[in-house]
Formats: structure tokens, C-alpha cells, sequence
């Protein structure tokens, strides 16, 4: 008899994993943050953040197919998959305040790093066309909630579940190709077809790194925490070029 490989437990977690309702506790005023001043912005200034944030643009583009339409859509596909795994993972409806208020701090720890990669190798990849600090702040959230969506929740975990599940690859090697791939993807989505900026080597270089390590954020902490270091990332960019 062949020898049956693992499956992948939707339960199965890690005690440092952020839970699904934690990371959506985390994230919530922060996605009210960024569709509010949405909403509160001059026109100009909204299709200019909406244009910069490609991964919101994708996910509108994904509703539109389905005949949904809306700038709230995105906000709230976030919340709609966190709730879906949270209940895949039949988890208690509860939420740990204090779990929620360690992805805050760990959120600036783990921008650090990505701070001092920009700092030494001089390869940032960011660019702030818009006026005002709140409407560039906006952008960094937006950008840290949407693009850890689309490239790590969403793509990193349907890589996992083709590649163990369907076609019974081992668990490790499809999440190492997942974190990889879906590294590639992110940096590669800013440039055309998919994005404005023209292509460039050094930025290509450090968003493939940076997309490497939200990845690892990702796979041992949960998504919350990897849009959190995202988030804070932008947020200490734009506060240092003051």
C-alpha cells in the first residue's frame, strides 16, 4: 500500500500563528482609516491613491467580473476572509486584546529591518506623489492591507493548497515555492502591464527581498502581522522623508 502523505489541516497552527479574529481586530480601524479618508479626499486625490495601490485596483477588477462594484469592496473582502478563516479554523469568537495589542508593537519592530535594507543597500522602491502626509499615510495603509492580501493570504495559501493538497507536493517545499512566487509576483506587479512605474532593476530587487521577508512574517505569524510590518514599513518611510 502506497504510503499517504500528509494533509493540510485548516486548524492546524502554530502558538505564535495570529488568530484570524485578532489579525481582523488589528486590522479593522485600520481599513476604516483608509476608506474613510477615501471617501473624505478630493477626487484627485483618491483616484491617485487608488491608481498607486495596484492590489486594490486587482481586487476591484475581480468584483467587477462578478457584477459588484465599489470602492468599500476590497475593505470589505478583508473582513469577509478573515471571518471565513476564522470560522474554517472553529476557533472561539473571541478575541485577545493582548494579542491584538502586541501586532501593534511588533508591527514597528518588524518594519525595522526592511528600514535598515532600504538604508544600506540605498534600493527603496517608494514613491510619494501625492501632497499631504494623510494622504500619503492612506496609501501606506492601503498598500500594507491590500498587497499582503492579494500576494501572501490570498495567492501564498491557494499555492499551498494546489501544491500539497492537489498535487501532494511536501508541505515545506510548496510553502518555501509559495513565499518565492508570490515574492516575485509582488514586486513584479508595480510595473507594467499591471502597475506605472517603469522597470527598474534595483527597485525589482528590493520589493523581491522585501516580499521574501513579509512572506516569512507571514508564514510564522499570520497575515495581521504582515500587513502590520508592511504598514509600518511606508508609515516610517514617509514620516522620515519629512
Amino acid at each position: 500500500m502506497a504510503k499517504q502523505r500528509p494533509q493540510i489541516n485548516p486548524q492546524r497552527t502554530s502558538g505564535l500563528l495570529a488568530r484570524p479574529l485578532d489579525s481582523l481586530v488589528f486590522l479593522l480601524p485600520l481599513i476604516v482609516f483608509y476608506e474613510v479618508g477615501s471617501l473624505v479626499m478630493d477626487s484627485t486625490g483618491l483616484a491617485a491613491r487608488h491608481e498607486r495601490v495596484v492590489a486594490f485596483q486587482l481586487l476591484q477588477i475581480f468584483f467587477d467580473l462578478f457584477g459588484v462594484s465599489g470602492v468599500l469592496m476590497p475593505g470589505l473582502a478583508v473582513i469577509a476572509v478573515l471571518l471565513a478563516t476564522h470560522i474554517i479554523s472553529r476557533q472561539p469568537w473571541r478575541f485577545d486584546k493582548r494579542a491584538v495589542a502586541i501586532m501593534y508593537v511588533e508591527s514597528a519592530l518588524w518594519a525595522l529591518p526592511l528600514l535598515l535594507l532600504n538604508r544600506f543597500t540605498q534600493m527603496s522602491a517608494t514613491q510619494w506623489p501625492l501632497e499631504t502626509f494623510m494622504s500619503n499615510a492612506a496609501l501606506c495603509v492601503g498598500a500594507g492591507i491590500y498587497e499582503e492580501l492579494v500576494f501572501r493570504l490570498v495567492l501564498v495559501s491557494l499555492i499551498v493548497m494546489i501544491g500539497a493538497d492537489l498535487l501532494r507536493f511536501s508541505y515545506g517545499s510548496t510553502l518555501v515555492a509559495g513565499v518565492l512566487i508570490s515574492a516575485g509576483l509582488f514586486a513584479l506587479h508595480h510595473h507594467p502591464p499591471f502597475g506605472s512605474e517603469p522597470f527598474d532593476a534595483f527597485r525589482f530587487s528590493f520589493r523581491a527581498l522585501a516580499g521574501v521577508y513579509l512572506g516569512t512574517i507571514f508564514v510564522f505569524r499570520g497575515y495581521g502581522p504582515a500587513a502590520g510590518a508592511h504598514i509600518g514599513y511606508n508609515l516610517l518611510i514617509i514620516t522620515l522623508s519629512l
